[in-house]
């Protein structure tokens, strides 16, 4: 009798057995596919993050797009010809696929890492020394726009100072024309002038102070944007140690021979290194852009702040040359006419001192005539004709009604001589009188020419470039 019938049409091995041995081929399988893909991860492009997960038919239709194509030949012969374009071409497989990236570090991923590197460190050192190029010709030129500010605020400086001494100037030639005569104290057109003077010299004074103290900002501002560019110099040349730095011909070669028109675009006939966007850890920070602009801002305001500086100085050595020329000019107008009256009072003085002399002996001789018509004092003169009791005389008068008019007429020339002596003297006290004021006016339009001549020569040597406030200040008031 034969075994059961189950036992020989079923499985002959074991159930478990059978179930121990598929549960290994199916997790073999699944882990050859997840090797397989994972192997095949490694090569292809990562996919986007974000994107829709790839279906099983743009899957299907992206490998069919991979697989050899058939090409027919002119002699009728069939070949298999892989796709064109770029790919790695598996001809046992008929397969082209594109080129995939490799995510695990090769043998050669150092060498390559490396020169990856280096590339990224050279092109960093040059747009780091380019940056420097461009902050180190900007620190030269805000360095000569501040010695160029410096060097007018020097002259504007020396204007100021001369209106100042030009303002003491005029206090002191004030001051010693007061020192002329009563008659020579009034008001004329010098005394004009030199008000006029003042009031300009004081709006002139309170305008180059203003125009100081507005560069003295300006120039705290140059000296400012100077320091941070030769800081940001320093600090962005920590890299350069081992490239040359011909900073003056980075620039050229980059396209730009200036730093001020970094913000502009390029010119499209032009081929030029494009400014780069700041980054706070890149070469070009945004304190460097920020310091590049202001001192961009700053040129160009420097130009107008010279500008007016320039204006300030010509105007003002305009006005104080006017003022010097037209003062002195009344001057010496005033002091011809002080010759000119002293030339006629000299003359007037002349006619004076001559008429004087002739009445004094014209008084002398009427003092004479006077004696002689009053006769002689005594009586033992040797000259007796003209007295009364003269012989002829006697005898006329012995008849009655006799008397001769010899005594009134005697009587009425002396008062008439004494009344033109007294004229006379009367006339020679006033030309006397009138001499002595002649001669004091004379010595007052000396006086007051010499003043006037005295203020001219100050006024002269206070024009002279070299005269300073010491010397100014050292006159005295007499």
């Amino acid at each position: 009798m034969g075994p059961p019938a189950h036992l020989l049409t079923g499985p002959v091995g074991a159930e478990k057995w059978h179930k121990d041995t598929h549960a290994t081929v199916h997790e073999t399988t699944r882990l050859t596919q997840r090797c397989g893909k994972d192997a095949l991860d490694l090569w292809r492009s990562v996919q986007p993050p974000g994107q829709p997960e790839e279906t099983s038919y743009e899957r299907k239709v992206k490998t069919d797009s991979w697989k050899f194509k058939l090409d027919v030949l002119s002699t009728g012969e069939v070949r298999r010809k892989p796709p064109e374009g770029p790919g790695v071409t598996l001809w046992r497989s008929k397969v082209k696929p594109p080129p995939w990236i490799c995510k695990i570090a090769l043998p050669c991923c150092r060498d390559y890492s490396n020169t990856k590197n280096n590339e990224f460190v050279a092109q960093y050192i040059r747009d780091t020394r380019q940056v420097v190029s461009r902050l180190r010709q900007a620190f030269i030129e805000i360095n000569e726009q501040f010695k160029a500010l410096v060097r007018w605020r020097q002259q504007l400086n020396a204007t100021l100072d001369q209106i100042r001494q030009g303002l003491v100037t005029n206090k002191q030639s004030q001051a010693i024309r007061e020192h002329r005569p009563e008659t020579e104290k009034v008001s004329d057109k010098v005394d004009a002038i030199m008000k006029w003077e003042k009031e300009e010299f004081r709006k002139l004074k309170a305008k180059l102070e203003g125009m100081m103290a507005m560069s003295g900002d300006h120039l705290k501002a140059l000296g400012t944007c100077r320091q941070t560019l030769d800081t940001l110099c320093g600090e962005r040349g920590r890299v350069l140690d081992l490239v040359p730095q011909p900073l003056r011909m980075v620039l050229l070669g980059a396209g730009r021979d200036s730093w001020l028109g970094l913000s502009r675009p390029s010119s499209p006939w032009v081929e030029r290194n494009q400014t780069p966007i700041p980054d706070p850890i890149g070469a070009f920070t945004p304190e460097c852009a920020a310091t590049l602009e202001e001192g961009r801002r700053l040129t160009f305001l420097t130009k107008d702040v010279v500008q007016q500086l320039q204006k300030a100085i010509k105007d003002a050595q305009n006005t104080r040359t006017t003022a010097h020329n037209t003062i002195e000019n009344s001057l010496q107008g005033k002091r011809d006419e002080t010759l000119c009256h002293k030339e006629r009072l000299d003359m007037t003085l002349g006619g004076t001192r001559s008429t004087l002399h002739r009445c004094q002996r014209f008084q002398h001789e009427m003092c004479i005539t006077r004696g002689m018509a009053l006769g002689p004092a005594s009586s033992k003169y040797l000259e007796t004709r003209e007295k009364l009791t003269r012989p002829v005389v006697q005898v006329y008068q012995r008849h009655v009604g006799t008397q001769l008019p010899e005594a009134a007429i005697l009587n009425q020339s002396t008062a008439q001589l004494d009344r033109s002596i007294a004229d006379t003297a009367e006339n020679i006290q006033q030309l006397d009188a009138t001499r002595r004021y002649l001669r004091e006016c004379i010595h007052q339009k000396q006086t007051g020419y010499d003043v006037d001549g005295s203020i001219k020569r100050l006024r002269q040597r206070r024009m002279h470039p070299r005269t300073n406030m010491k010397e100014v200040l050292e006159l005295v008031y007499t």
